[in-house]
């Protein structure tokens, strides 16, 4: 598919919403926020916490914390609390099947803020695009991780939730990916998920809309839509998820289904609204090949509360 304008439907009725996906929350005991990122195929969930009422994001900016935060694993249930060493803050964004971690991190010691790669034999390796560092409220993000471990993620504003350049990591070596560069009206982009079998998932902004994208190998989607909408994770079916700026969630199945080999031939998939009940905004942010989601809803007072949500189709 070389460009595919999404049709996406949120006017089913509450009765068909309800039965699409089951929900439960995750609430960080002792926390005042909790934001769930990423999910294994194993089920473990990470993300973060925030320990103050003072330092919360504004509605609509959950692509990365731009205050202390505290990182977390859930494992059948059971909560670890994570932080980078020599940290003040420790963003957990993403998670692969062995356990290895991914986020966003300041250090105490005036180091700075970073990307970082936490290997689950613990050892910690910090990333920062070469081409970043400019702007101090700019900073390398990692969002996602797989089990060959590549890492993606991009270059992020702290006064704005946008993105200015995708990247992808392996064996230490950071190259840019920017799909579609060569399309008039692009830019801005991030790489927000990763599969095991290499898919790529993320952001860019397209004639003046925050849009999607989906990559596999030398085949580019990209969503145009009529208001923004984020891309945030891909499993290994093709699966992608995402939501609009107006916080309304959206998870598409198999985006490749029916176009086998055939690159010119455009099939528009199904598109599923993801809401958690009675929330005010629901963010799918992580995704494992079981179609199981990890992410964020506000309730009716405006707070942050992580989620898993595992689809009934």
């Amino acid at each position: 598919m070389n460009r595919l304008i999404l049709a996406i439907v949120f006017s089913l009725p509450s009765t068909l919403l309800a039965q699409t996906f089951t929900y439960a929350p995750i609430n960080i005991p002792g926390a005042v926020a909790t934001e769930a990122r990423g999910i294994n195929n194993s089920g473990e969930v990470v993300g973060f916490y925030y320990t103050t009422n003072s330092c919360t994001e504004p509605t609509g900016q959950v692509q990365f914390p731009n205050c202390n935060v505290h990182g977390f694993k859930m494992v059948n249930g059971t909560v670890t609390k994570l932080m980078v060493p020599n940290s003040v803050s420790t963003a957990i964004l993403g998670v692969n099947d062995y356990g290895d971690l991914v986020g966003f991190t300041s250090l105490n010691n005036g180091g700075g803020a970073h990307a970082f790669l936490w290997l689950h034999t613990n050892v910690v390796k910090l990333i920062n695009a070469p081409y970043a560092g400019g702007n101090s409220d700019e900073h390398t993000v990692a969002f996602g991780v797989n089990k060959a471990l590549t890492v993606v993620g991009g270059l992020w504003f702290y006064s704005t939730p946008q993105g200015s350049g995708g990247w992808v990591w392996q064996n230490g070596n950071l190259s840019t990916m920017n799909p579609g560069d060569a399309v008039s009206g692009t830019c801005c982009w991030s790489v927000n998920g990763i599969s095991n079998n290499g898919f790529l998932s993320g952001t860019n902004l397209y004639q003046g809309f925050v849009s999607a994208w989906f990559k596999s190998a030398t085949d580019e989607d990209f969503y145009p839509v009529t208001k923004d909408t984020n891309g945030t994770a891909v499993n290994s079916n093709s699966d992608t998820i995402g939501y609009f700026s107006t916080g309304k969630g959206w998870f598409a199945r198999n985006i490749e289904a029916n176009e086998g080999t055939n690159d010119a031939k455009e099939t528009k998939p199904a598109f599923i609204p993801v809401a958690y009940p009675n929330a005010k905004t629901t963010y799918p942010m992580g995704l494992n090949d079981k179609r199981w989601i990890a992410g964020v809803y506000t309730d009716s007072s405006g707070v942050m509360h992580g989620f898993i949500a595992k689809p009934n189709f």
